[in-house]
């Protein structure tokens, strides 16, 4: 798949077939609705955008990895995609079947998303460091995250 376009057409699909279903299964995040909101937490429309510009670099990235034929490395970037295009499933999806909070599972989530991209970011500079800086992004955002998901259990503590 040597057309950017293509990664990029590839990467969004993966993005749009796998969270539609979650909404129809019932797994929806709150939204702006009436909440006591961490002073840094951005708006809920925020959250969709910035997946949508961090799958774009995910694409970018795969499509110059098959441009340099690191076919074993491209296709990390695409079980890195699966992971962070599930987390509805994982958190609001594990919270519907355990009772368990999805903060909780959010939690856990993130540190395997981060561990995830880490590891793709790591595997990658091995061929080239300026490539490895387009998954840095969804290290930078899941950690941001994280600390939203930590300040929500807190205030919810207290």
């Amino acid at each position: 798949m040597q057309s950017f376009l293509l990664n990029l057409l590839l990467f969004y699909a993966i993005l749009f077939l796998t969270n539609v279903p979650a909404y129809f299964l019932g797994l929806k995040f709150e939204g702006n609705e009436a909440r006591k909101r961490l002073w840094f937490e951005p708006p809920a429309f925020v959250i969709p955008i910035v997946w949508v510009i961090l799958f774009f670099l995910l694409a970018l990235l795969r499509f110059k990895l098959e441009q340099i034929q690191a076919d074993d490395l491209s296709s990390m970037t695409l079980v890195l995609a699966f992971i962070c295009a599930s987390y509805a499933y994982y958190t609001l999806g594990l919270e519907k079947l355990t009772g368990i909070s999805a903060l909780k599972f959010g939690l856990a989530g993130n540190v395997l998303v981060i561990l995830a991209a880490l590891w793709v970011g790591r595997m990658v500079s091995d061929l080239s460091a300026n490539l490895s800086y387009l998954v840095f992004p969804i290290v930078v955002w899941t950690f941001f995250a994280t600390m939203i998901i930590l300040g929500q259990l807190r205030m919810n503590k207290g």
